[in-house]
């Protein structure tokens, strides 16, 4: 399994114009009150600098993790597709409740600090780019430290490599159809779910 090769960038470039189409469908469908796009834009875009950021964590350190276990000779698996899998079902999971909770911290820290425009979907009236700025700096920091966190877990529990070696096996003789999967049908259900309820979270 290949994650950076010519078929594998062209799904993940699939998987990001499916989940950006999700979102723009769920603002069609907001009710009573539909956002303006301006203030939709500002939302939706902190998702996707943040699914960028999340991507390319993701497939670096499931590379490095493959690359760690065969310089110590402890490694669970020999394939970057099981450890990517496992990424995207804690990120998409209860990477959600510890991204809430680094937001809502470091906002609070931000208030108690006396800083302004923080509050996660206000940007004022009109809109100003310093306020969405301020924001997307936070969530960036949230993300960056719900990953780590994720990964601190993943690392201390090995278990969790070897059921998701178990739980992809059966795609081993099948590369293109396991990249497909764990790149586009597995992130494209948890991510279009992911990206409802964070949008959820991050709107005024």
């Amino acid at each position: 399994c290949e994650l950076l090769g010519p078929f594998a960038l062209l799904v993940q470039a699939l998987l990001g114009v499916l989940a950006l189409g999700s979102l723009v469908w769920k603002r069609y469908h907001e009710h009573p009150h539909r956002r303006p796009w301006v203030i939709w834009f500002f939302d939706v875009s902190k998702q996707v600098f943040g699914a960028l950021l999340l991507h390319v964590l993701n497939l670096f350190l499931s590379m490095i993790r493959l690359k760690i276990g065969i310089a110590t000779k402890k490694k669970v698996c020999d394939n970057p597709c099981d450890y990517y899998f496992l990424n995207i079902l804690f990120d998409t999971t209860i990477g959600i409740p510890v991204l809430y909770f680094f937001i809502w911290a470091i906002s609070g820290g931000c208030i108690l600090a006396g800083l302004t425009g923080i509050q996660s979907g206000e940007y004022g009236s009109p809109p100003r780019v310093t306020s969405y700025v301020k924001q997307l700096v936070i969530y960036m920091i949230s993300l960056s430290m719900m990953k780590s966190s994720i990964y601190a877990i993943m690392v201390s529990f090995p278990i969790l490599t070897t059921i998701a070696v178990w739980a992809l096996s059966r795609l081993d003789k099948y590369p293109n159809l396991q990249v497909g999967f764990v790149l586009l049908v597995f992130p494209l259900v948890m991510n279009v779910f992911q990206y409802y309820v964070v949008d959820n979270l991050i709107q005024s």
